[in-house]
């Protein structure tokens, strides 16, 4: 799970920073053809949709790691004997 955060952390911050540096200079190279505007809209949105996919991926892993962790703990918990259950001050 953290090397997919790793990658949308490292990811997402390039993106941000390839876009600040760069969008607005290529935008106005292209000012005048309608149809470059439009393909470098589409670039923008797909390059959208694979940062939120990757986000998505991550999202699933926190939660089915999460998941897990509980069902450890609650298999844990079942394995424990019950006098000692019983007695604890928890």
């Amino acid at each position: 799970m953290t090397r997919r955060l790793t990658i949308a952390v490292v990811l997402t911050i390039v993106d941000i920073a390839a876009c600040s540096y760069y969008c607005g200079v290529i935008w106005q190279a292209f000012a005048k053809d309608l149809f470059a505007k439009a393909s470098l809209l589409g670039l923008l949105c797909f390059w959208i949709a694979s940062a939120v996919v990757i986000w998505l991926h991550v999202a699933y892993d926190l939660r089915q790691s999460l998941r897990e962790r509980r069902e450890r703990l609650a298999l844990n918990s079942r394995k424990t004997p019950f006098g000692l259950r019983r007695d604890s001050n928890v």
